[in-house]
Formats: structure tokens, sequence, C-alpha cells
């Protein structure tokens, strides 16, 4: 007699295992052990022509199988009859029956036997028998490799005598599959191997399962748990073009789903969903991007792997790729390519390394921290709830997206001024004070910084600061040239212009030799140069005063703009308002920084930070 019995089991309630488990099971409460057979069928007349290549391809079904549960198959042996080999033990028996049927039945199987299973036809082990008709065509006609009608009809059949049942089929208490959410599933071979429907029907050789696949692996770890040896160590999970779909399944360990040695862009997402309440096996997939139609459930693949499991790693193609992460920290790697990236939760690494590659995040900016370093680019999400922290390298473009609504960060823009030297950052900072009056702007700031790190010179700059909106505002074009030259040093020194400095100055700008651009560059850098030879004690000790008033300005701005990364105009404008020069004006524009830096670190009402770290010290010893 077979070893094994079975038992039955009622309805979960959860509609996914339901879908497709029908209620029987092999009972394995005293082994993980299913054995099975080869034998010949009832009829003398029905023997297996390539016996050695039925035994190969039930083999590789059942090991298909296999690597998903807490099963191991042995094989028991050939026999003559199917009942035979049941008696003898045999759990599991692939045999034939190759009457003509006019219902067109290529085979069949039985549930799990023989108890509770009982509906007995031809003998009383045929519980879990799997029964080939190759009197059909397609079963003589099927080379029975891998993505073959006929495989698929093996792997199918194994299915029925584990347990499983056809999605379409009613059965009490347990839905059809056309009943379930159809934005997530659809009866289709590619969903189950449970499925009559495939999309491909006159494709016989090919686009066929060749594993379970995504719901049958959640109906078979309920019925018989995880497989926990499959790739259970540190394992690089190769993504490789087929004329079939598979499913890989992860156990455990750092894991890397590997596409780079495909010859097209791929779409992965790394497993992410739980589709079953009551089986935790998390879920992703891949396949090539042109067969990606913006929905999976909308698509027509003809290559199509599920990922299974806690995949945490990705590789893309040196195409263009769109791979996306899941809840652990991901290592995710583009390649040559214009790729697109998410990481999703966790603290990821995400390195688009060659082409324009984009890094996506949920919600809206001014829930992020993007903080710019020598060494990398990070992006915090401050929500409780949120994406974590990512470190970005070789990434051009960052865009925070809520709906269709899109803010996108060109880094090739923004993401430099870590390049610079500390003294060129606050050569910024002074040009902010100095033609705005105000402290910059992190966006602005880092703009132009990435500009000077890219090329662009200072005087460069100060030409095209002059003629800003905000430049114009403080220094109106009616401004004469004298009152011109008294705004500058009020805004740059604090003072008003000593008359021989001031007559030097006004002469210049009147006689052209010098444009207001210019101008105010010069009075920047005589506030830092050097007192002349022979200079007075006077001079000297008013050159001080005013570089350490600048030096102030320029660390207010720097606290504000650098180290905090805040890019509020409105308040860039009354920090600076509150210096005048005074160590208690100095305290006070500090203390307005911290209330508003307070404010904008709200993950729901602040605002986007982009503070730039290493380059320049925090005199007021803040921690940004």
């Amino acid at each position: 007699m077979a070893f094994l019995s079975s038992f039955t089991i009622d309805p979960t309630d959860d509609p996914i295992i339901d879908v497709l488990v029908d209620g029987y099971v092999w009972d394995l409460s005293e082994t993980t052990t299913i054995t099975w057979a080869l034998a010949d069928g009832l009829n003398p007349d029905h023997v297996w022509e390539d016996r050695a290549g039925a035994i190969q391809t039930f083999a590789t079904a059942l090991a298909s199988i296999e690597q998903f549960i807490n099963v191991e198959f042995d094989y028991l042996g050939d026999f003559s009859r199917p009942d035979t080999a049941g008696q003898a033990g045999a759990d599991i028996v692939y045999t034939l029956d190759n009457t003509e049927v006019d219902d067109g039945t290529l085979a069949y199987a039985y549930y799990p036997g023989p108890e509770p299973f009982t509906r007995f036809e031809q003998y009383e082990t045929e519980g879990g028998d799997v029964f080939m008709n190759f009197s059909a065509d397609l079963i003589a006609s099927s080379s029975f490799e891998p993505g073959s009608d006929g495989f698929y009809t093996v792997i199918h059949e194994i299915g029925h005598a584990l347990g499983l049942k056809h999605p379409f089929d009613t059965s009490l208490g347990r839905p059809t599959l056309d009943l379930l959410d159809q934005t997530l599933v659809r009866d289709f071979d590619w969903f189950t191997m449970m499925s009559y429907s495939d999309q491909y029907e006159n494709e016989l050789e090919r686009w066929d399962p060749a594993t379970p696949m995504v719901l049958d692996v959640l109906g078979l770890q309920f019925l018989y748990g995880v497989n926990p040896e499959t790739n259970a160590g540190d394992s690089t999970l190769a993504l490789t073009s087929e004329d079939f779909y598979y499913t890989i399944w992860d156990a455990s360990g750092d894991d890397r789903a590997d596409a780079s040695g495909q010859s097209e862009g791929w779409t992965i997402f790394l497993p992410d969903f739980a589709i079953s309440p009551t089986v935790g096996t998390l879920t992703g997939f891949a396949l090539p991007s042109d067969q990606f139609d913006e929905t999976l459930v909308d698509s027509e693949p003809t290559e199509m792997v599920w990922l299974m499991g806690d995949i945490e790693n990705a590789t893309g193609s040196r195409f263009n790729d769109w791979i996306n992460g899941n809840v652990f920290d991901n290592d995710l790697r583009g390649g040559e390519g214009d790729d697109e990236l998410e990481g999703y939760a966790g603290n990821d690494v995400i390195d688009g390394n060659g082409g324009i590659d984009l890094a996506y995040y949920v919600g809206d900016n001014s829930s992020y921290t993007l903080t710019i370093s020598a060494d990398a680019i990070t992006v915090q999400d401050r929500r409780a709830d949120g994406t974590g922290t990512d470190t970005l390298r070789n990434v051009e473009l960052v865009e925070f997206y809520t709906g269709d609504e899109r803010q996108t960060l060109d880094l090739q823009q923004f993401g430099g001024p870590a390049a610079l030297t500390g003294a060129q950052l606050e050569s910024f900072v002074e040009l902010y004070i100095a033609y705005f009056n105000r402290a910059p702007d992190a966006l602005g700031l880092n703009f132009w910084g990435t500009a000077l790190a890219n090329g662009t010179s200072l005087e460069e700059m100060a030409s095209l600061f002059i003629d800003q909106a905000e430049t114009r505002a403080t220094y109106p074009d009616g401004l004469s040239n004298d009152a011109f030259a008294t705004a500058v040093y009020d805004n740059v020194l604090g003072r008003v212009p000593d008359q021989d400095g001031f007559d030097f100055w006004v002469g210049v700008l009147n006689s052209g030799g010098v444009g207001r651009d210019q101008f105010i560059l010069a009075v920047l850098e005589g506030a830092k140069a050097g007192a002349p030879t022979g200079a007075s004690q006077e001079f000297i000790d008013q050159q001080q005063a005013d570089r350490a008033f600048l030096a102030d300005k320029t660390d207010i701005g720097a606290l504000y703009a650098v180290h905090r990364g805040m890019s509020d105009v409105d308040n860039a404008i009354a920090v600076m308002s509150e210096f005048d020069g005074s160590g208690s004006s100095l305290a006070a524009a500090v203390a307005t920084i911290d209330d508003f830096y307070a404010e904008a670190l709200d993950p729901t009402s602040g605002g986007f930070l982009m503070p730039v770290v290493g380059v320049l010290d925090n005199p007021f010893d803040v921690i940004a």
C-alpha cells in the first residue's frame, strides 16, 4: 500500500489560498517524503515507449515544485501497473490512460489519497496518481521540455496530485479566480499553472509555465510549508531569458536578482507584497520592460519571472531598466542605460552607474532631506513610516511624486557644491549677502555652487547675479551711483563708505571703468584683502571690523543654507535682517534659524532641506 494517507481541511477565508486549495492534502505529520513511481497503464496496451524520458520528465517536474515546499520527492521505481506501484508504496504514480476521449482530455490526476479521498474509480491507491493520454496529439507530439504544453500539463496534474484545484472550479466555500480582485490577479497560466487560459495557445513548445506560478507557490506552501534550503545562503539569482515562465524562491540570506546578462532592458520589482494574509511569502516579479504594459494584469509577457521570498538586492542590464526595491535595505544597481530606480522602505543604496539615471521617492519633497557630501548624496524621508534614508551614487535625477504630481531635482545642476573648497562655497554665501541682502536659499546656493564646480567663474556669476529680479529690487535701476555704492557698503560691511573709498569707487562707476556687477564683487574681495603697505592703524582697524562683520553674515548665511539646507526665501530675508553687527543680534539670528529649522523638520508641514556637509565647518557647533 502507499505509505501516506491524506486528510481534508476547511476553507480558510483567505481567497488567495481558497481559490486553488480544494481541501485534500497529504498527511506529512510523520515525514516530509512523498514517494513516486513510473508505471505502465492498467490496459496492457498502454506502455511507455520512452521509459527513461518519462522518468526524467516527471523527476524534472517534481524538482520544479520541490524547490518551493518542505517536501522531498523520492523515486521508488518502475512498475508494470499503477496499482502494483501503489501496493509497493508509491504515493504518486506517473502512468498512462490512452483511451480516446471526446472531451479533449490530455491528462488527469486524483487528489491525495487514499483516506479520506475514497472516490476510487479503478483501484484503491489511485489517490495522487497522474494519468497521461498519449492518444491526444498535443501530448503525443510534445517535447516535454520546460515551457512546452506537454511539460505544463505534467506540472498541472502534479498540482492536482498535491491538492490544488482549477481556479475556475466552484467548490463549497472556495471562490473562483474570476471573483477575486482582477487588478491583482487574472485567470492566466502565468499566474497559476492550474489555469486553462493561455494567452499564446498556439505556441505549443514555449511560453508556458516551467514551475509553479505565484498562486501555486502560495497554495502549496500553505499545504506543505516552505522549503528552507532553496537559495538559503547569499545568492545571486540570474534572471535568464527563457521561452517559459518560471518562479524563483529565495529562503534566506542576502540575495541579488541579476539582469546584467540580459540583451534588453528589464523591469524588476523585488518581493514586497504579501498577497496572501495566511502565507506571508513576499512576492515580486521581473520581465522585459517592453512586455510590461503599465500594470501586470494588462500585460501579455512571453518572458515572466516571479520573485518570491526575501530577495534584497537587484542589478539591471546594460540597457534602460526600471528597478524597484522593497521593505529590506536594498542595494540597487543600474547598468549603462538610463535607469529608473526606487528603493521604497529601508535604508537603501542606489547606484545608477552609467547613463542618466533617476531615483523615485513617494510623497512631497517637503518630507525629505537631501544631503550632499563629497562621497555620496543621501535622501532621508523624515516621516516615521517613510522610506528610510537612501544613499545615492551616480544618480542624476531625483523625483518626488504624489499621484500625478512630480517634483524633479536635477543633480547635474544642483548636486555639485561638495566638490568645492570651503572658501569657494563661502564666496557664494557672500554673493547672496551682497546682491540680495539675505541669507542664501539652499537650492539657489547649490545651483550656483554646481555651476562653479563645472567651470563658471565668479566674475561670470556676478554678471548673472546683477540681472536677477532680487538684485534689481535691492538696487533699483534708477538708483544713482552714489546711492548704489552706499547701499552696497551697507549690505556687505554694515556701514557707510569711508570718504576716500567712496570717492574712488563712485568715480570708477561714473567713468564706466567697472560695471555694477563687478563693483559688488570688488567690494567683497576688498573686504577680505590684506592691508596695503603703509596703511594707517585706523584703516587696519576698520578693515578688521569690516572683515568680522562680513564673516558673521557669511556664517549666518551658511548656517541657514549650507548646514541646515533651508530654502524659504522669506525666512532667509528675516534671518539676515536680525543682524546689525552686535553679538546679541548674531545670537538672535542663530535663534531664528533654529526656530525655522524646527518648523522645517516637521515631516508633514515642513520643507525640503538640502544641506551640504564636509565642506564648511559650522562655527555655531550646531548639529544639523
